[in-house]
């Protein structure tokens, strides 16, 4: 099972971290729902049967360290996934996370986009699996209950499809989404199925308490900057944030080092006894990000009015980021390198075949490497040399064809 692992700093901070292996427990889920009234409904031109087929592969969590490459990977896979959709592949668009998870761990929206093209396959019951895998990664992660939601109610299970879309209102008040709880709700009470009362947490009187926060905030003047922050970026205090918002980190005595750092808010921290903290992703030296659990009294948000202020956090961010990518190309490609010595000692690569293949980039030599596994090769050496004066030709075609006209005709022909 994933556990969260919390790392105690001193009264200021805490740090957040996961095990890389879960579980996830199913039976609750895929049970049929038993209602009370006997009352059939009217036929349901979008319900679906429970499929046959075997759940697809549920790799491990990606660690927390490899943030950013698990970031870079979902990108692949969602541009790869996009073009299966284009020519109505949808088991390649599926492949294409899979084997991204496989490679750089599962991460709770690579799992939602499957499961939402697990839908498209009419397999509800797969789709229900990796949104219950993406909720034990992020427990918090709306479209995830969205998508659990609409799959339950493909398979007609009115009360477990409610309660999700219901929580996923909750998290993120959406029209569309009220439609869908609409209709959750009259399929309930058809059925005679007990709705849960709606608290002091509902949509309704939650946008009703943010109206109300919002109002005092107007008529609330700005708290002056705090000595550790830099006066070039005055900020006001917030008790409530929304995902994505940019904060400055001030007022902590025991983590004093922190003190003026930029970061991004992620959520509230969910766990009980952290009631009052925010989890923030803090923008470290070289690209490198961090996320901490802080008391909101530590977090501060920049004042909109003040355009100057906002375009000099901008400017820092365009510069975090640019250092941020750098960091990840290069953590990328010492992910695939790793992998592609994997994959020569798996086929017993010799060291004439490794030099040949040290020509190609590691995307491209893993690309010859995973030919191997579809094909039926006798000599895995011969085969990958060849691959490899293939692609390279191409590439010397490529530059040919570029303005080396005058060089073709010197070469001798083959």
């Amino acid at each position: 099972m994933m556990a969260s692992v919390v790392l105690e700093i001193d009264s200021d901070i805490e740090e957040v971290a996961c095990k890389d292996a879960f579980e996830v427990e199913l039976d609750k889920q895929l049970s049929a729902e038993s209602y009370p009234a006997a009352q059939p409904l009217e036929d349901d031109a979008e319900r679906l049967p429970r499929e046959s087929l075997p759940f697809p592969p549920l790799p491990d969590p990606a660690s927390s360290a490899s943030g950013g490459s698990a970031a870079q990977l979902r990108q692949t896979a969602e541009r790869e996934a996009a073009a299966a959709l284009q020519e109505n592949d949808l088991q390649r668009a599926v492949d294409a996370y899979t084997l991204a998870m496989r490679t750089g761990g599962a991460t709770s929206m690579m799992l939602a986009n499957r499961a939402a093209l697990l839908l498209k396959q009419k397999r509800p019951c797969a789709a229900i699996r990796d949104c219950t895998a993406a909720l034990k990664i992020s427990s918090s992660f709306v479209k995830a209950y969205r998508i659990r939601a609409i799959a339950h109610r493909k398979l007609g299970h009115w009360l477990k499809g409610h309660t999700d879309i219901a929580e996923a209102q909750k998290l993120k008040f959406d029209e569309e989404t009220g439609e869908i709880l609409t209709f959750l709700a009259a399929q309930c009470r058809k059925v005679g199925a007990k709705l849960p009362t709606l608290g002091a947490s509902s949509p309704s009187k939650r946008q009703a308490r943010v109206a109300e926060r919002a109002s005092a905030q107007l008529d609330t003047p700005s708290a002056p900057p705090a000595r550790a922050v830099p006066a070039q970026w005055p900020v006001e205090a917030l008790k409530n944030f929304d995902k994505g918002q940019a904060v400055l980190i001030f007022g902590l005595q025991n983590s004093a080092h922190l003190n003026g750092l930029r970061g991004v808010i992620e959520r509230a921290d969910p766990r009980p006894a952290s009631k009052g903290r925010w989890e923030v992703e803090l923008r470290l030296e070289a690209g490198k990000v961090e996320i901490k659990s802080l008391k909101c009294e530590n977090i501060k948000t920049l004042s909109k009015v003040d355009r100057a202020a906002c375009k000099a956090w901008a400017a820092a961010e365009k510069l975090h980021k640019e250092q941020r990518t750098r960091l990840q190309d290069q953590e990328e490609q010492n992910k695939l390198s790793r992998v592609v010595e994997a994959k020569m000692s798996k086929y017993s690569i010799t060291s004439a075949t490794r030099q040949i293949l040290s020509k190609l980039s590691p995307q491209d030599a893993l690309k010859v490497l995973d030919k191997v596994d579809g094909t039926r090769v006798t000599n895995v050496n011969e085969f990958v040399a060849a691959q490899v004066k293939l692609l390279l030709d191409m590439s010397d075609s490529d530059d040919d064809d570029d303005g080396g006209g005058e060089l073709d005709a010197k070469r001798p022909k083959t």
